[in-house]
């Protein structure tokens, strides 16, 4: 196309500057020199607003990394990751830090109280290490009854539980004086030599939860053990119960009352049921004097209280398995007849232990 016959902008009689097209209120003669200039200063006010935006973005992302998204070891509740802060619980493999935030105990307390978890371990870059808190006598792992001696000869602590090892005093090697035992739980929290608190600045950048938040994160991750703390918050909105009344217009009204209260009362007993479930148990088996089997066998459950049990309950013992070469296969081949290595019996219980030391029996 032949644009020189075209009536633009440079035709018109206005002061202007014929190389870049930008009307000047200069004369023609200053305008070849000044302008360029005007253009550069645009050129950089729009690279500076370009690099803005980026840097926009680049805040998004550091808002992200504050909150712990995308960090394995981040605190489950808040989002802290500092590596001195947080411990892992060897139950679920879920992160928490030492800080209260919105409530009266830290976070890795809380969790291990609502969850009944007992066990945790260090981060692999905390002052002690990758190191899992237990009783330097027996081993035991549960940091609820965990404490800590200065030992009488060296500057060193040594961790013993409350019951039994602390307690043993008229031991011949003991170097370490018990009545110096104190909690590593001490107000509700870890303490710092062990897990650091996390800084304020932390706790203000971090993620704010309430103690409202954290029941309902903890009730889903029952379903749900990948759930984050959106997925409890959409669960807010959900539809309330209607509440009881004590006189009713009619059957249909008493039934949309109390029909949704009988499902979440039978979703809650299963949820129960399931929950009282005890894996990789080790069963020895009798013959008692009725001619009835018998099966002994120690439930970890039972003796740390997450499950009660009376005379009477019903038990299902379940087995699935494709090895055959184990021992305890070769019996269960020979009742069921050589058939599939899947068995099942419902029976009641007929003992319960009076120590840790005594199994508990089962009639099928």
């Amino acid at each position: 196309m032949d644009f020189q016959d075209f009536d633009g902008a440079s035709n018109y009689t206005f002061d202007r500057d014929e190389v870049t097209s930008v009307w000047s209120a200069m004369p023609t003669s200053q305008a070849h020199h000044d302008v360029p200039a005007d253009l550069q200063s645009m050129v950089d006010d729009l690279t500076l607003d370009s690099t803005s935006h980026v840097n926009g973005h680049g805040h998004l992302e550091e808002d992200e990394e504050e909150l712990g998204y995308n960090i394995e070891h981040a605190c489950s509740y808040c989002g802290i990751h500092n590596p001195q802060s947080v411990v892992k619980c060897l139950h679920c493999s879920k992160w928490f830090c030492n800080s209260r935030g919105n409530t009266s105990a830290s976070h890795i307390v809380n969790h291990l109280v609502k969850a009944k978890h007992k066990e945790v371990i260090l981060h692999k870059e905390s002052a002690l290490g990758e190191t899992i808190p237990e009783c330097y006598n027996c081993g035991s792992k549960n940091v609820f009854m965990l404490g800590f001696i200065p030992a009488k000869s060296d500057t060193v602590v040594v961790l013993l539980c409350r019951q039994p090892c602390a307690a043993l005093t008229n031991a011949k090697d003991i170097n370490w004086d018990t009545s110096q035992w104190s909690a590593i739980i001490d107000d509700r929290s870890f303490l710092s030599w062990l897990v650091k608190v996390p800084s304020e600045v932390e706790q203000l950048r971090a993620r704010q939860i309430s103690m409202a938040q954290i029941a309902m994160l903890e009730d889903l991750w029952r379903d749900n053990p990948q759930a984050r703390l959106e997925d409890a918050e959409a669960q807010v909105g959900e539809e309330e119960m209607q509440p009881i009344l004590m006189r009713y217009e009619d059957a249909y009204q008493y039934q949309n009352i109390f029909g949704p209260l009988v499902k979440i009362e039978a979703d809650y007993d299963k949820k129960m049921k399931e929950s009282q479930t005890e894996n990789d148990i080790t069963v020895r088996w009798d013959m008692g004097l009725n001619q009835k089997r018998l099966a002994w066998f120690s439930m970890p459950k039972l003796e740390s209280g997450e499950v009660r049990l009376a005379v009477g309950d019903e038990l299902r013992l379940k087995f699935v398995g494709a090895t055959t070469g184990l021992a305890g296969m070769k019996g269960l081949q020979a009742l069921r007849g050589g058939q599939e290595t899947v068995w099942e019996a419902v029976g009641s219980v007929i003992k319960i232990p009076n120590s840790e030391h005594d199994p508990l029996p089962r009639s099928p």
